[in-house]
C-alpha cells in the first residue's frame, strides 16, 4: 500500500509539506465535525428509531414506511389525496404508490371520490385500518417514552421541540424547498 503525499512545494521538505497537509485536514474534519454533530445526531437518532419501530411493529406484519402513511392518514382530518401524503413523508408520490396498494389490499385504507374534482381520490382508513393505525401510534408513543421520555425533563422536551420547530421552519423556507412542500405547511399535521 503506497501512501500519498501532497505535492511539494518550492522550498519545502517533501516530510514536512505531508505533515502540514495532513494535520490542517485533521483541523478542518475536527472542525467539520463539531460543526455538523447537531445534523449527525438527528440522522442517527431517526435512523435508530425508525429501526426500532419496525422491530416494534414485527407482530403487526407492517413496516415502518406503511405505519408512517397509516399515521398520516390517522390524523388526517378528513380524506386526502395520495400526492399530499407523499409530500408529508418528503416523498414523491410514485414512490408510495407501492406502499399504498399494499395497505389498501390489506383492507386499511380505501379510496373516496373527490367531491371537487371528478378526476381525484381521496384516502381514509378503514375501521380495520383506524384499529391498526391505534396499536401503531401506541407503539410509536412507547418508543418515545423509551427514547426522551425516561432522558428528558419537561423542561428539556420543550426545549429540543422549540429548536426543532425553528430549524424545520427555516427548512421550509430554504430555496431548495418545492412548491408542494412549502404548501404541505397549512395542513394540520405540520401545525405547531
Amino acid at each position: 500500500m503506497t501512501r500519498r503525499t501532497a505535492p511539494r512545494k518550492a522550498g519545502v521538505p517533501a516530510q514536512m509539506a505531508t505533515t502540514t497537509k495532513s494535520s490542517s485536514r485533521n483541523i478542518d474534519q475536527s472542525a467539520l465535525q463539531q460543526k455538523t454533530l447537531p445534523w449527525v445526531l438527528v440522522t442517527e437518532i431517526y435512523w435508530m428509531s425508525y429501526k426500532l419501530l419496525e422491530r416494534r411493529f414485527y407482530h403487526l406484519g407492517v413496516s415502518a414506511s406503511q405505519a408512517r402513511v397509516l399515521a398520516v392518514l390517522h390524523f388526517a382530518k378528513g380524506p386526502i389525496k395520495p400526492s399530499l401524503v407523499a409530500t408529508l413523508l418528503f416523498q414523491e408520490t410514485q414512490s408510495i404508490t407501492g406502499i399504498l396498494h399494499r395497505i389498501e389490499s390489506r383492507g386499511w385504507v380505501r379510496r373516496l371520490p373527490d367531491p371537487n374534482d371528478r378526476r381525484a381520490v381521496g384516502l381514509e382508513l378503514t375501521d380495520k385500518g383506524r384499529e391498526i393505525t391505534e396499536e401503531i401510534v401506541r407503539i410509536a408513543m412507547e418508543l418515545y417514552d423509551d427514547m426522551f421520555g425516561s432522558v428528558l425533563s419537561a423542561t428539556e422536551k420543550k426545549q429540543v421541540e422549540t429548536i426543532l420547530k425553528k430549524v424545520r421552519a427555516l427548512g421550509f423556507k430554504l430555496p431548495e424547498t418545492d412548491f408542494k412542500l412549502r404548501r404541505a405547511q397549512q395542513y394540520s399535521v405540520w401545525r405547531d
